[in-house]
């Protein structure tokens, strides 16, 4: 599958440009009939669909299994349960995606852009490079940044601090709302944004979101609710990755993969399964939750027993579920920034940590991201009531005896679990488990040594790059803001 998509992704780059593209690749090969040049409205369609690629593709299948959000099933799915079994050249493809299709052409749409004297247009490129360049480095932690050089005279650019990295992005996302705040110029192409048609304020939205995102990674808390308070603040806003109906052209990664590419690789036996079905005895239901619409529009048994991803859609038939073929994977959302100021409330407060909590489950009692059109799914039922202070008490429904901790505690918890079930397919889960030292207490799959706490460097960085660090972090090495 990657090798499909990454071709596809390559194309859509290519009719819009073809010169020298990366740090990491001289200008060989170069057809004399290629376009010698783009404008930056040509060059922007194709930096969104890069990043939504590197957003929801191999890797991140990868990272649900070692949540334990999956299961591998056939071959190399097997052994990748374990994250020990993991080889760098399984990170080559999303590396090479986010540094050349993405990250490169995005600063080449902003040089563009600039030139062109089309402030909103350079603004919206500098927010998808920092939603780029900050899941790299949530990631990988150390990495290329500063020093990336998109004439291809540096091939071995050195590696930046995490930390420095993301204050870098903080910087680039204020200029990138200071320039979608601009009146000059004709703005962001509505025929080319397939997110926000062209609509300035909802980019400076999305960055103001990705701020709050990156200040909770690095657990500045009081500047995440900041953030998160200017962000995205209704459904319809959400930053959601687009997909069509055709395969090898358009699907849904995770659809193209789990039926028509790897069938039998990769199954919904689950932690996060069992949390969700009302008939295990790990179900996080309770007289205050119903999880049997988010159930059935994430799993089923079509493919695997006991449980299967849900890819019914418009190319399978029946309602969407969350894996279908053409059905949207949030990536930055309303539902995200509440539950960060609810978090960074808790952390303060366990009345206004409970009370912005609640502001996040009355959203989802409208059936909010159940469903693809935020409704519920199906005929299945659903319920999200308010949580009361004596619930988080000790013997209460959310913080049961024997094994009773403070209240404060137990409602941080709660939300981390629940950023563990509504994050799903999205990397933030991931970065999660790390940052908090699974306070979500996941239950990951046992036997195995370590737990899964970033991604190896990619092989083709390892041997083209001297600066990649040494020696290489393994799988279970923490990141350096997560230490």
């Amino acid at each position: 599958m990657k090798s499909k998509y990454i071709k596809t992704a390559s194309l859509c780059l290519m009719l819009s440009i073809a010169i020298g593209c990366t740090s990491y690749v001289e200008d060989t090969n170069v057809s004399l009939d290629s376009l010698a040049d783009s404008d930056a409205k040509n060059l922007f369609q194709g930096v969104l669909l890069a990043n939504q690629f590197f957003q929801t593709s191999a890797t991140a299948r990868d990272a649900m299994i070692w949540l334990n959000q999956a299961n591998g099933e056939d071959r190399q799915y097997t052994a990748l349960n374990n994250w020990n079994n993991t080889t760098a050249s399984e990170f080559d493809d999303s590396w090479n995606n986010a540094y050349v299709n993405c990250i490169t052409q995005a600063k080449l749409t902003q040089v563009k852009a600039a030139k062109e004297v089309n402030p909103n247009l350079k603004g919206a490129a500098q927010v998808i490079e920092a939603h780029c360049m900050g899941t790299v480095t949530s990631l990988w932690g150390d990495a290329p940044y500063s020093e990336l050089d998109i004439t291809g005279n540096n091939l071995s650019p050195k590696y930046d601090t995490q930390a420095s990295i993301y204050a870098k992005l903080q910087i680039l996302l204020d200029d990138a709302i200071a320039n979608l705040s601009s009146s000059v110029g004709s703005g962001i192409p509505g025929d080319k944004d397939i997110y926000y048609a062209g609509v300035a304020s909802k980019w400076i939205k999305l960055a103001h979101s990705l701020k709050a995102r990156y200040y909770l990674h690095v657990k500045d808390y009081d500047n995440a609710k900041t953030q998160a308070l200017l962000g995205i603040d209704v459904a319809a806003d959400d930053l959601k990755a687009v997909f069509g109906n055709s395969y090898v052209q358009n699907f849904n990664p995770y659809y193209s993969f789990l039926v028509y590419d790897r069938d039998t690789y990769m199954s919904g036996d689950s932690y996060a399964a069992r949390l969700l079905d009302p008939t295990d005895a790990l179900y996080r239901g309770n007289s205050k939750t119903d999880e049997s619409a988010r159930f059935a529009f994430t799993y089923n048994q079509e493919y695997f027993s006991p449980y299967s991803l849900n890819i019914y859609g418009a190319d399978y038939g029946g309602t969407n579920g969350k894996f279908g073929s053409d059905s949207p994977l949030p990536m930055v959302t309303f539902g995200e920034m509440l539950l960060i100021i609810a978090e960074s409330d808790t952390r303060t407060s366990f009345t206004s940590g409970l009370t912005s909590y609640n502001n996040y489950r009355a959203l989802l009692n409208t059936g909010y991201s159940i469903g693809i059109d935020n409704t519920g799914y199906d005929t299945e039922t659903f319920d999200y009531s308010a949580y009361d202070a004596a619930d988080f008490d000790a013997s209460g429904i959310e913080n049961p005896s024997p094994t009773s901790i403070t209240n404060q505690n137990a409602l941080l918890r709660e939300i981390m679990q629940e950023r563990y079930i509504y994050l799903m397919a999205n990397f933030e889960g991931f970065n999660d488990f790390g940052r908090t030292n699974n306070i979500a207490e996941i239950q990951l799959k046992t036997g195995y040594a370590g737990t899964p706490q970033r991604f190896l460097y990619p092989q083709v960085e390892v041997n083209a790059n001297p600066n990649t660090p040494s020696p290489i972090p393994t799988m279970v090495t923490k990141t350096p803001v997560h230490n």
